[in-house]
């Protein structure tokens, strides 16, 4: 059973209308309704068996949607300690849906939520990360300069319920991951980075391949996955398959200079 009053912490200064109003003192508690020591006059409380319903149902966009007609239904926290892990806001995890054909699809945390009459369901709001599997069609030409390892950050957002987190994740700026796999490629299952962001509506990424930086006689934006070997001459790192080269070919060569550094 997860108890909120020890593993969430409250936003330091939140607007009131997101907090119940306080509660009275117990000599005037029997002389009011429920209604009017946790809300402001003419609220609605949320029906207890609809929310234990959807909750059966996992519905936690539903809930969501009910709680946010009146704000008092639900408390804003900044971070949650789940089985020992602290999750904050704008941090990446790995979330099971056991009704996708993905397992482990990572989103970003946007806010964290509790019901006021129900702390037993705390809720994350997440926005989906895209990986390339993910783009529409027409990014078909730049599979091979997108990463395994890549994410686009999308507009899509949904909740989840706590129990859903498979673990936490870190996203990179693309430096941030190279500098880090050279240091230490452990746990690279956890290890994702991300230069673009991705419109479903649109089908456009941001900033458009085209506007990165590029590499080899082939114009395309690096991909860390790729081996390259560098020119000593024109300075330009190369994919291998470009210049028709194999590694074990170039772990021989001292000093490369390219085909057409040599015409």
């Amino acid at each position: 059973m997860v108890q909120l009053s020890s593993i969430l912490l409250p936003l330091p200064a939140l607007a009131p209308a997101y907090y119940p109003a306080p509660v009275p003192p117990a000599s005037l508690a029997s002389a009011a309704p429920p209604s009017a020591r946790f809300s402001p006059p003419g609220a609605q409380r949320f029906d207890q068996e609809i929310f234990e319903e959807l909750a059966k149902q996992k519905n936690y966009n539903a809930l969501a949607k009910i709680a946010e007609k009146d704000k008092t239904q639900f408390k804003i926290f900044k971070r949650l300690k789940w089985k020992g892990q602290l999750y904050q806001i704008n941090e990446s995890i790995r979330v099971n849906f056991q009704d996708s054909l993905r397992i482990g699809i990572i989103k970003r945390i946007t806010s964290i939520k509790s019901f006021v009459d129900n702390q037993e369901l705390p809720l994350l709001q997440l926005n989906w990360y895209y990986s390339k599997m993910d783009l529409d069609s027409q990014w078909e030409r730049y599979m091979k300069c997108f990463s395994e390892y890549e994410l686009f950050l999308t507009e899509i957002s949904d909740f989840i319920f706590i129990g859903q987190i498979i673990d936490k994740v870190k996203v990179l700026s693309l430096n941030e991951y190279d500098s880090f796999l050279d240091d230490d490629i452990s746990g690279q299952n956890r290890l994702f980075f991300m230069r673009c962001t991705y419109n479903g509506d649109k089908k456009s990424i941001n900033p458009n391949p085209n506007e990165l930086e590029k590499v080899c006689f082939c114009d395309m934006p690096q991909n860390p996955d790729l081996v390259y070997i560098f020119c000593e001459s024109c300075k330009k790192w190369l994919h291998m398959d470009c210049v028709h080269l194999t590694e074990d070919e170039a772990k021989n060569i001292e000093e490369y200079i390219c085909v057409q550094c040599n015409k």
